[in-house]
């Protein structure tokens, strides 16, 4: 029994060895919806934007970075991957403005469920961008 328990050890620590130094590649594509939705793939943000590309993804990288876990992944669409805290389990949130629209796709990469973190993170890094945005740029709640 001992031996079994050897076993599943090694592989419980071999697993959590994957997840904590997968690499992770850029998301190719990110979904278009007309709707803020929660999918089997992730949460997808969309509302209307006004402002500057480039104004926004300064200011939206200034609070991704300041977010524990998180480093840059790509930076056209800008993504973005924050490894959770006990496992590492690594998600996306990538950001893109297409068609006058402020798009943000939060996924996990290795599973479905996340707990409603990847929606809560979006959202708080939305909601502290929109406070420091100029006047001009708008996100239409």
């Amino acid at each position: 029994i001992i031996r079994y328990l050897f076993v599943i050890i090694i592989i419980s620590l071999s697993i959590s060895a994957y997840i904590r130094f997968a690499q992770v590649h850029p998301l190719n594509n990110i979904p278009v919806s007309n709707s803020n939705q929660l999918s089997s793939k992730g949460f997808v943000f969309i509302k209307a934007y006004t402002g500057s590309k480039d104004e926004l993804y300064e200011e939206i990288t200034k609070v991704a970075l300041g977010t524990p876990r998180t480093l840059l992944l790509s930076n056209d669409p800008l993504q973005f991957i924050t490894r959770s805290k006990f496992l590492g389990f690594p998600d996306i949130t990538a950001i893109d403005i297409q068609d006058g629209n402020l798009i943000i796709y939060a996924t996990s990469v290795f599973g479905k469920l996340d707990f409603g973190v990847n929606r809560a993170r979006a959202l708080k890094w939305v909601s502290i961008v929109k406070n420091s945005l100029p006047v001009d740029s708008i996100i239409d709640w």
